[in-house]
């Protein structure tokens, strides 16, 4: 047993003093010798490593960073100069792309624009073109249409196709003068101008604007309410 402990030790000695011999040896060989680094920049990374392979130099992966040119898995910068001789076996440490960012993009149509300035804000995108349209069916300062669609996208840009509202049409202002007030609610109602009523009473006695002044939807008209003219009860 003692025999085979000692025969045991003396070949693991053996092992470990070839290894250093090996070691020296291609120490030896290779000392004072260099590699020179090629150009990596735009390559993929299993390309560059082959490269620097055949001029006995390694890769290193110092970091990965999203791109808007660079392919994902591509070199965007080396961080040794080309044509430097280095030893061999040094490393050549390079930034990997992960190609473009990619965005998740909400819905924003039927919102008002403030409010999708603050929420793209948030999401750390923000608004490109906005163009202002008129628009019978969506209220003014509400976003009609967003470019790009939600969901993923590439881009942190988003142009938004906003209303104006309606366009104002512009009219002569009828004669409430002398109307009961039902029936200068429901003309109003239909015109899309506001009565401002004043005082109490069955008919308008005064209005402002006067008849035939222009007006436009939105517009309020002032009506002062009183018993009517030639109305005694």
């Amino acid at each position: 047993m003692k025999n085979f402990l000692k025969l045991l030790g003396y070949f693991t000695a053996f092992v470990a003093l070839a290894a250093v011999s090996v070691y020296l040896i291609y120490f030896l060989i290779n000392y004072d010798k260099t590699g020179e680094v090629p150009k990596l920049e735009g390559k993929r990374v299993s390309e560059a490593s082959e490269v620097l392979n055949k001029r006995k130099l390694l890769i290193n992966i110092k970091d990965k960073e999203y791109h808007d040119e660079v392919p994902e898995g591509h070199i965007i910068k080396q961080l040794a100069e080309v044509g430097k001789e280095i030893p061999v076996a040094s490393q050549v440490g390079v930034i990997v792309s992960m190609g473009q960012e990619m965005y998740s993009m909400p819905s924003f149509e039927g919102q008002r624009i403030k409010n999708a300035k603050l929420t793209l804000s948030n999401f750390g995108m923000k608004i490109g073109k906005v163009t202002l349209v008129h628009s019978d069916s969506v209220d003014r300062g509400k976003i009609i249409a967003q470019r790009p669609l939600p969901g993923n996208n590439k881009s942190n840009e988003v142009n938004f196709l906003v209303s104006l509202g309606s366009y104002d049409v512009s009219y002569r202002c009828p004669s409430f003068v002398n109307m009961t007030v039902e029936e200068a609610r429901l003309l109003a109602e239909k015109l899309g101008i506001t009565l401002k009523e004043k005082d109490t009473g069955r008919r308008v006695i005064f209005q402002k604007p006067e008849a035939g002044a222009l007006v436009k939807t939105g517009d309020s008209v002032e009506v002062k309410l009183g018993r009517g003219w030639g109305m005694w009860f």
